[in-house]
């Protein structure tokens, strides 16, 4: 106990810069975490708390939406299996365009914009918190009550949200081994009514997002103190925003169109399932 205090009192020193060791560090935010289960920790004044989990579809996303090709949307079914989420202490990354990315020429051909590219120097800092048992959730359901996590006091400024692989949880099946599953219609002044049904593998979202993990998300700046509720929003609009549905044939409620391997529509899918955007982390207490 004594060295994981030690260690807690000087997290200052865990800093991180870019994806890879965001990464490392988690793991040793979460050997600190599960290790302290004492009520108070280290100097710092860092001391434990439960974090109840839920995700939530956004009120936004339950109406119609419309991309960015100009294509109104609405969603009738999104599953999803999660992974493990982690929160740390250092702001979201407010310019999200690196020099250099290894999906970039998939981003220059489907015409992602600048906001919606990932982000380049991302100093995740401390990782304070973490919820880390698989699930899987049906937004369309209402919110989900996942496993508690836990963490230490102190300030909460961002988060990763990660995918997992195989699926777990209760929807496990209805997945069918995809690590999200939507249904819905897209409409378009000239264009037949599309329905659709889109899925995506981790290895679709790996191309954009390392080993499935959404890193910098924003989570609501807040000084936790107490025990509380972390909540998850989702904007799946953020998923279709840049899928061209003209490339997909009109399908029907019977037999709805699939999105084709390595078409536009599913790496544009895919790409927006990598965006911290649709992510959004909020605190209340209990």
């Amino acid at each position: 106990m004594k060295e994981i205090n030690r260690a807690i009192a000087k997290r200052t020193l865990l800093t991180i810069i870019g994806g890879t060791l965001i990464a490392s560090t988690g793991f040793i935010g979460a050997a600190l975490l599960h290790g302290c289960s004492s009520d108070s920790g280290a100097s710092t004044g860092g001391r434990r708390v439960v974090l109840q989990t839920r995700v939530t579809l956004d009120p936004t996303a339950i109406s119609a939406f419309v991309t960015g090709f100009g294509w109104k949307v609405t969603l009738t079914r999104a599953v999803l299996a999660t992974g493990g989420f982690y929160y740390f202490d250092g702001a979201p990354p407010l310019v999200l365009r690196s020099n250099h990315r290894p999906w970039e020429f998939a981003e220059r051909w489907l015409g992602i914009r600048e906001a919606h590219a990932h982000p380049g120097h991302y100093q995740a800092g401390n990782a304070v918190g973490q919820m880390l048992e698989p699930a899987s959730v049906d937004l369309f359901a209402g919110p989900a009550e996942l496993a508690a996590g836990d963490g230490i006091s102190g300030f909460y400024r961002s988060a990763r949200f990660s995918f997992s692989a195989p699926p777990m949880g209760a929807l496990a099946t209805a997945l069918g081994g995809h690590i999200v599953l939507t249904e819905g219609r897209a409409e378009k002044v000239g264009e037949p009514l599309r329905i659709f049904r889109a899925t995506a593998d981790l290895v679709d979202v790996e191309r954009s997002a390392a080993a499935g993990h959404v890193e910098g998300c924003e989570f609501e700046e807040t000084a936790i103190e107490s025990d509380g509720v972390v909540t998850v929003r989702i904007k799946p609009q953020v998923w279709f925003d840049l899928v061209d549905f003209a490339q997909i044939p009109a399908g029907s409620d019977a037999t709805p169109s699939e999105f084709p391997a390595e078409s536009q529509p599913k790496i544009a899918f895919a790409q927006g399932l990598a965006q911290l955007s649709a992510y959004r982390f909020t605190y209340s207490k209990l």
